[in-house]
C-alpha cells in the first residue's frame, strides 16, 4: 500500500434504461474501515460498487477519493490502488489461476510494476492467502466456481490496494472459505486499506464496523 484512501460520494444518481437505479446516495468510508452495502436482490449494490470505483459516470453527484473528484477519465492515477473484486469474476479461460492474478499488475504505473520473478511471487502469495496455492498452474476451467471467485479475490489484493470493492466476496464459499475471506478483508483493513463489499452475507456484515443498506436505489 502506498497510503490510505478516505471515499466520499454525494449525490449519487443513476439511470439506466429509463429506471432509477441510484437516488441520490451519499456515504464515507474512512481508510482502516470495512464497510457493508447490504439490501435485497436489485437494489443497486452492483452499480453502486462500479460507480465508486469510477468504471462507471453517475448521472449526478460525485465520488471523492481524499477529496479529489475520480471519474472513469480520470482514474487512471489511481490504477493498481484500487482493485474490484467482480461477482462475475472476470478471469480469462486460457490462462491459468496464478496468470490471471498476474494481470492485476498491468494496471500499475510503469514505476511500480514488478519484474517477473516478483510478479509470480505476489500471486503466489495472493493465492495462498485464499487458499488456492496449490491450484495457481489450473487453467480457469479446471477450477470450481467458489475456487474462482477465491481467485478474483486474490488478484484483487495482489497488488496491496489502498480502496478494495468486493462484489458478493463470499457469496459461493463453504463455511471454512467463508470465514478464511472475511478474516482476509478485515486484515486489509486492519493495514489501512479502505474496503466495501456488497453482501447478502449476515455474518460478513456482523464484522464490518459499517453498514449502509440500500432499498429501490436510496441509501439507508
Amino acid at each position: 500500500m502506498i497510503g490510505p484512501i478516505q471515499l466520499s460520494a454525494t449525490g449519487i444518481e443513476l439511470r439506466l434504461g429509463g429506471r432509477t437505479i441510484l437516488d441520490g446516495a451519499d456515504l464515507t468510508v474512512p481508510a482502516g474501515h470495512l464497510a457493508a452495502l447490504t439490501g435485497p436482490s436489485g437494489s443497486g449494490k452492483t452499480s453502486l460498487l462500479t460507480v465508486l470505483g469510477a468504471l462507471q459516470a453517475p448521472d449526478r453527484g460525485e465520488v471523492l477519493y481524499n477529496g479529489s473528484r475520480v471519474t472513469p477519465r480520470t482514474r487512471h492515477p489511481w490504477s493498481g490502488r484500487v482493485q474490484i473484486a467482480h461477482q462475475s469474476f472476470g478471469l480469462l479461460s486460457l490462462l491459468t489461476a496464478a496468470e490471471n492474478v498476474e494481470l492485476a499488475a498491468q494496471g500499475l504505473p510503469r514505476a511500480r510494476r514488478p519484474d517477473r520473478r516478483a510478479l509470480r511471487t505476489a500471486a503466489g502469495t495472493a493465492l495462498d492467502s485464499v487458499g488456492l496455492a496449490a491450484r495457481a498452474d489450473h487453467l480457469v476451467d479446471e477450477l470450481s466456481g467458489g475456487e474462482q471467485q477465491r481467485i478474483s479475490l486474490a488478484r484483487a489484493i495482489s497488488t496491496g490496494p489502498d480502496l478494495m470493492l468486493a462484489d458478493e466476496p463470499t457469496a459461493q464459499l463453504d463455511a471454512e472459505n467463508r470465514e478464511r475471506i472475511t478474516g482476509l478483508l478485515l486484515d486489509l483493513a486492519r493495514r489501512g486499506a479502505t474496503v466495501i463489499v456488497a453482501t447478502h452475507d449476515r455474518e460478513l456484515t456482523e464484522r464490518c464496523g459499517l453498514v449502509f443498506t440500500l432499498r429501490d436505489g436510496v441509501l439507508q
